[in-house]
């Protein structure tokens, strides 16, 4: 039953493309196609009880509320039909409809320094400097959420055998983290980005991309700092440079997270982790539940109030592409990296190399990399599960699995 609901629910929007054909009597089957869809799905919202305004939010933080309902603003202004049903699907699941698992959204940790040395032989046997091609990688297909000239496209240096087994035996260390069993869903990479390109801001596949990490592998000497963005439950915009043996764990089908500034240098490579919730959690009924949950009006023009005068409207200009976006007014693409403007008040700056057997995220300091003081006091490690108080470690400082 739910598959079929589903399935009613988004007929609509895999038949939008009818609407710009020519064609008067595709234009007519559309409309029809248009009322049925959309009426059935606004009949099962309601039974579902999804409302607007949105009395809550997940987490319901103020400042996770202050971005999202940003975020709306920006999303009502788009002009293009399929833009708008991207944007305000992926902004449900972040807003509401996908659970946090973390209090923050996000944490940096120091990776096993054997399976470091192990990706950095594969990345150097494929990689010569300024990320040449020596052997064994291949470009990259196309996607939109990388703005990339053909000549920029990143890298892929593969090895799905030992991508998997990374994946499993790194799965303790990101349960730690989560606070839950997990399941492997996929690693990828490693990926070389290349000079000239940049990673715009988006969120990962619900169903699949819940708990993640992205593992620094290496870099050219040439390259410029480039840090990972994202954006955190209390409101925060954290940009995180990341050294060799570096992971950032991140809620990927949460957080809106990219690299929006255009890397300069010749590569920047790391491995991306993914996995989904063990229990409790069912992806089909998450696919569904967002589409319930977009706003009737979600496909209306936006219409300014009455007595708006010209140059009232200080929405920044936001702009989709494929299922990212970007800020094209704003320094770097991001109003949150914009000196010039307000909101980047909230964004704050961290740099590797992170601490090995602890958690850093909100309430560290950023620039000493020093836990809080209850830390410290309590023998608190960051993660959910497992590891405590520093004791318990390998020679060289990494969490074994034992602890985990």
């Amino acid at each position: 039953m739910l598959a079929t609901n589903l399935l009613l629910s988004v007929l609509l929007f895999w038949l939008s493309g009818l609407q710009n054909n020519n064609n008067n009597n595709n234009n007519r089957f559309f409309l029809f196609v248009h009322s049925m869809a959309e009426d059935y799905r606004l009949e099962q919202r309601q039974k579902h009880g999804y409302q607007w305004p949105l009395p809550h939010m997940v987490p319901n933080t103020p400042g996770w509320r202050r971005i999202m309902n940003r975020r709306f603003e920006q999303i009502s202004r788009l002009k293009n039909r399929d833009d708008k049903w991207n944007a305000w699907v992926a902004i449900m699941t972040s807003a509401l409809t996908a659970t946090n698992y973390t209090e923050n959204g996000w944490g940096l940790t120091r990776a096993p320094t054997h399976i470091t040395e192990r990706l950095q032989r594969r990345l150097n046997a494929t990689l010569v400097e300024k990320g040449m091609v020596l052997n064994g990688g291949h470009k990259e297909h196309y996607v939109p959420v990388i703005e990339a000239e053909d000549h920029a496209r990143p890298i892929m240096i593969m090895d799905t055998a030992d991508n998997r087994a990374i994946l499993n035996e790194m799965k303790p260390f990101f349960e730690w983290w989560a606070g839950i069993d997990l399941l492997p869903s996929i690693a990828y990479g490693i990926r070389a980005y290349r000079n000239d390109s940049n990673l715009l801001m988006h969120i990962d596949k619900s169903t699949t991309h819940v708990i993640s990490g992205i593992y620094h592998v290496g870099r050219s000497d040439d390259a410029e700092p480039w840090p990972i963005v994202i954006e955190d439950f209390h409101g925060n915009t954290n940009q995180v440079y990341l050294t060799p043996g570096d992971i950032l764990f991140y809620e990927s089908s949460k957080c809106f997270h990219g690299r929006p500034q255009v890397f300069h240098g010749g590569y920047y490579a790391s491995l991306f982790m993914h996995y989904r919730p063990a229990t409790e959690f069912d992806p089909d009924k998450l696919t569904y539940e967002t589409r319930l949950s977009v706003p009737p009006h979600w496909h209306e023009d936006y219409v300014p109030p009455p007595k708006q005068q010209d140059g009232d409207d200080e929405v920044d200009e936001f702009v989709m592409v494929g299922t990212s976006f970007k800020e094209p007014n704003c320094k770097n693409l991001l109003c949150s990296l914009d000196e010039t403007k307000e909101i980047s008040k909230n964004t704050v700056n961290w740099y590797g190399p992170a601490p090995k057997g602890m958690i850093v995220t909100n309430g560290w300091d950023p620039k000493t990399m020093e836990p809080p003081r209850e830390w410290v006091e309590n023998g608190i490690d960051g993660g959910k599960r497992g590891v405590g108080g520093g004791s318990g470690r390998s020679n060289d400082g990494d969490a074994t699995k034992d602890e985990l």
